[in-house]
């Protein structure tokens, strides 16, 4: 089935679909990276952590290179994402996963931990359920990575916070800059419908200059979330960074779940889908 408004592309490609891409990035980031990244945080020898965080973080940001790339050669291909199963389409924004989903996934693991940390340690601390080397000694992952999260540094607050409050002003403006390009779109067709007798080429000239605004846009809303991401990981520990890596990555994989996703498509209830 031919992609909406492909005929519309900027040029003939030459280089692998990007459905096909996504497909096998997806299956090196499941079958591969995040495997590996799980046996280090499982490992008592952190040794290899810090090399397998950088390789999953590099695999995240050449799927945002490849992305530019797709979006520069078609970028009906990303904003119309056909190829989008049910579960995903409610957190694209503008093609791809919003970057809300970074610093969401990111307060969740801090908040998690420290409405947990006064019962993990009193139960760590009641001499009746055995001494606290006892107990790291049965733990399936090192202490080092169960507590993470445990009373993160101010600096992480700060830059979380920082992050966020980018964020509120980029967005928005992402947005106004979407409904602006769509307005002079179909301003565009209105006023050359009537006076042209070639209507159809009419509407391929407007489309094409919305393409290529809107190609701008997504260029800078991919921008944003390649940044989101690196600074997530710098502002974090080598422990840190590793779980939030793991945890957006499992939540990609999660989007591909046969029985979530059946359990999604049975539900009544209808959810808008994103921006795109």
């Amino acid at each position: 089935m031919p992609r909406p408004l492909s005929f519309f592309s900027r040029k003939k490609s030459t280089t692998l679909p990007f459905k096909d891409y996504h497909e096998d990035w997806f299956n090196t980031l499941k079958n591969t990276l995040l495997p590996l990244l799980h046996q280090s945080l499982s490992s008592r020898s952190p040794t290899l952590l810090p090399f397998r965080r950088d390789l999953l973080l590099q695999h995240f940001l050449s799927y945002y290179d490849f992305l530019d790339l797709a979006a520069s050669n078609d970028v009906s291909q990303i904003l119309f994402p056909s190829w989008r199963n049910s579960l995903e389409i409610p957190f694209l924004f503008l093609g791809d996963l919003h970057p809300y989903l970074f610093t969401n996934l990111l307060r969740s693991f801090t908040d998690a931990a420290n409405n947990e940390e006064n019962a993990e340690i009193d139960g760590f601390n009641d001499p009746a359920k055995g001494s606290l080397l006892e107990k790291l000694e049965s733990l399936d992952k090192p202490w080092q990575v169960l507590s993470a999260w445990m009373n993160p540094s101010e600096n992480l607050i700060l830059r979380l916070e920082q992050i966020e409050c980018g964020l509120r002003l980029m967005v928005p403006a992402l947005v106004s800059r979407v409904k602006k390009v769509q307005g002079a779109f179909v301003g565009r067709v209105a006023e050359k419908w009537a006076a042209c007798e070639g209507k159809k080429k009419a509407l391929e000239e407007a489309v094409q200059v919305e393409m290529e605004e809107m190609l701008g846009v997504f260029v800078d809303a991919n921008r944003l979330r390649r940044s989101v991401v690196i600074d997530i990981v710098n502002a974090t520990d080598v422990y840190q960074g590793a779980l939030f890596l793991e945890g957006l990555a499992q939540f990609l994989v999660g989007f591909k779940d046969p029985v979530l996703l059946g359990e999604f498509e049975r539900c009544k209830i209808p959810i808008s889908g994103g921006v795109h």
